[in-house]
């Protein structure tokens, strides 16, 4: 039973060492932006619906297929100019690049937790260059 007993402590660690990873990310600067500028947005009525309609555009349009051609045009049409307010809304792209840079720092992290166990940096989910040197976090 001493292996088991091992395993276990092994295993308790792992956990505890995880956790005290969580809560250090929580206090990093990326992780503060993302939820001051989430908080931002949820404070912002006209942001909040603008989301809503972003969304439930894009659910239009990807769901425009079968339909006649100039409905799906308007449909898109419908959708670009709502991305367009999207992308000029000062609130929201405050959360939008806090969010982009929140999950480029959390893939560095897992690239690091993965390498000892892989021997490999873990596959990128997106976007980046790939040479690392140009600051993309690619």
């Amino acid at each position: 039973m001493g292996g088991d007993d091992v395993a276990v402590a092994t295993r308790r660690d792992v956990w505890l060492l995880a956790r005290e990873l969580a809560e250090a990310i929580a206090e990093t600067p990326e992780v503060q932006e993302y939820r001051r500028t989430e908080d931002a947005v949820l404070a912002d009525p006209d942001a909040v619906a603008l989301i809503r309609e972003y969304e439930a555009a894009k659910r239009a349009v990807k769901l425009s297929r079968g339909r006649p051609p100039e409905e799906q045009k308007a449909l898109v049409e419908r959708f670009l100019a709502i991305e367009e307010r999207f992308n000029a809304h000062p609130v929201i792209q405050a959360y939008w690049n806090a969010r982009v840079a929140l999950d480029a720092f959390m893939e560095r992290i897992n690239a690091v937790v993965t390498f000892p166990i892989t021997g490999e940096t873990a596959p990128r989910a997106k976007g980046g260059c790939g040479s690392g040197s140009c600051g993309c976090g690619g």
